[in-house]
């Protein structure tokens, strides 16, 4: 494929999960996920900074500023008088300033996305959970447990709590057995709410904790109590601001880096 048939106008490849981001960032949002996706290559060259401001239909100014988040971040090397290209290891970032889900987090490492001890099931909604997902207290909810793999390594251990009301298509309810099985072919959540549920994450509200292991999430994990981990409590929601999933995520803070970019 020709690398500038990815480049199209920023208006019809970026969603809404970067309103509050400026022009630049969006650009090199967008760039970045063709990165993770694997659809810009390492060492791959960019097109010169015209080109991509006639591909993306933006000013120079916002692709300069753009590559230098990329080049920052580690994502891209500009040679002087050569071009910029795509960083022969592009790091395994997780830019928590964007909504993106675990899946895409491995894939962007160059492993193939897994998971093992895989649980689901109904549960009535604690207080806590009730509160975030603004249900009754005791309404049904349906958990998802997993220990993510990148290839064979453990990297994440997930809870994903979803309504079960929202496990209905006119009316009837999706098996739980379907679910399984979609999850074992697409891996992420966001696209059963997507593809399976028709529904779109609009935005998340993440609350983040450094933490060490203790003896269970240590032996989801496979790593030895009081590892560092990072825990990420997350509720997303639809663009009506209904909240449709509270996640809980463990990280081996070994398997990844995150960041957030900051600008004045």
């Amino acid at each position: 494929m020709n690398n500038e048939m990815l480049f199209k106008p920023l208006s019809e490849m970026m969603g809404d999960n970067c309103d509050n981001c400026s022009l630049a960032q969006k650009v090199a949002e967008h760039m970045r996920s063709l990165i993770m996706e694997g659809e810009l290559a390492p060492e791959t060259r960019l097109p010169n900074e015209p080109d991509l401001s006639s591909l993306l239909r933006v000013s120079r100014s916002t692709v300069r500023s753009a590559l230098t988040i990329l080049e920052q971040t580690g994502f891209v090397q500009r040679r002087w008088g050569v071009g910029t290209f795509i960083a022969k290891d592009p790091p395994t970032y997780n830019n928590l300033s964007i909504n993106s889900g675990v899946t895409q987090l491995i894939r962007s490492s160059g492993a193939e996305p897994g998971f093992v001890e895989f649980m689901i099931n109904i549960r009535p909604a604690s207080e806590h959970i009730a509160h975030l997902l603004s249900l009754e207290l005791e309404d049904p909810v349906v958990i998802l447990e997993r220990v993510r793999l990148a290839n064979d390594r453990r990297v994440v251990f997930s809870l994903d709590i979803v309504p079960q009301a929202l496990f209905k298509i006119d009316n009837k309810e999706i098996p739980l057995d379907e679910v399984e099985k979609f999850l074992y072919e697409k891996q992420s959540m966001y696209t059963f709410f997507r593809e399976r549920l028709g529904l779109d994450i609009h935005h998340g509200l993440a609350r983040i904790r450094p933490l060490t292991a203790e003896a269970y999430i240590a032996e989801k994990l496979g790593i030895p109590r009081k590892s560092n981990i990072f825990h990420i409590e997350q509720v997303d929601y639809s663009n009506d601001g209904e909240p449709l999933a509270l996640t809980d995520e463990y990280y081996d803070a070994e398997a990844f880096t995150f960041y957030f970019y900051r600008s004045s």
